[in-house]
């Protein structure tokens, strides 16, 4: 969406609500003449208010910056796991869409996955939006390196991070989709391991459509 389509998503989700721009500013923590600008499309709500803006109205934090419509083509071919080859595998943690974060491998809970999955992930945070949601679990493939250009899940020491990678002499640039986010330079240098660890294979989502039922579908 532009500025002014979000801008003016933030005022009908606030009238919705029968809030005014102070008593959004103030559940938000910022200045009402910032959410002015925000209405107005002059400004881009980004970090963590965007987070607080969805708290405030009770929405994921994708639906602060992008339509339904710009979601949904993805959710478009969502084919139910048990109508495809599948298997158990482990959710061994969390594979940051922004900052690397820890990966812990707790092996505690295993689910359906495609049958080409080896574990999962969950998803923290909004770096790859619109392809992958905060909250998604995706399903890896192991493997030691991909062409340039591919999604990969990145360990950088004890952390792993979901991105677009492209090889440099000195080691990876990481690049999100969501082009609010810099990209980055990881190097041996600032690293003791920087390592592949596969691709994406699928993901399952939940999500809500206009009718308010709750779907969960996987992507090949």
């Amino acid at each position: 969406m532009t500025n002014k389509e979000i801008g003016d998503m933030i005022r009908t989700r606030r009238e919705a609500r029968g809030m005014t721009q102070g008593q959004l500013a103030t559940a938000v923590g910022i200045a009402a003449s910032t959410i002015s600008m925000y209405e107005r499309g002059e400004r881009k709500p980004k970090g963590e208010i965007v987070t607080a803006l969805a708290d405030a109205f009770n929405v994921p934090k994708w639906a602060i910056l992008y339509s339904e419509d710009e979601v949904r083509p993805i959710a478009k071919n969502l084919v139910p796991i048990s109508d495809m080859p599948h298997h158990k595998v482990p959710l061994i943690g969390s594979v940051a869409a922004g900052q690397p974060i820890l990966a812990e491998e707790e092996y505690d809970v295993y689910i359906d996955a495609p049958s080409k999955a080896d574990y999962a992930l969950k998803v923290e945070g909004d770096s790859m939006t619109p392809n992958y949601l905060d909250g998604d679990i995706v399903y890896i493939k192991q493997q030691p390196d991909v062409n340039d250009g591919q999604v990969a899940v990145v360990l950088c020491d004890d952390s792993a991070t979901l991105k677009h990678v492209y090889h440099q002499p000195n080691g990876l640039l990481l690049i999100s989709d969501n082009h609010d986010y810099a990209p980055m330079s990881i190097t041996f240098e600032d690293y003791n391991t920087i390592r592949v660890l596969g691709v994406p294979c699928g993901f399952t989502r939940m999500y809500v459509p206009k009718k308010g039922i709750v779907t969960k579908g996987f992507h090949p």
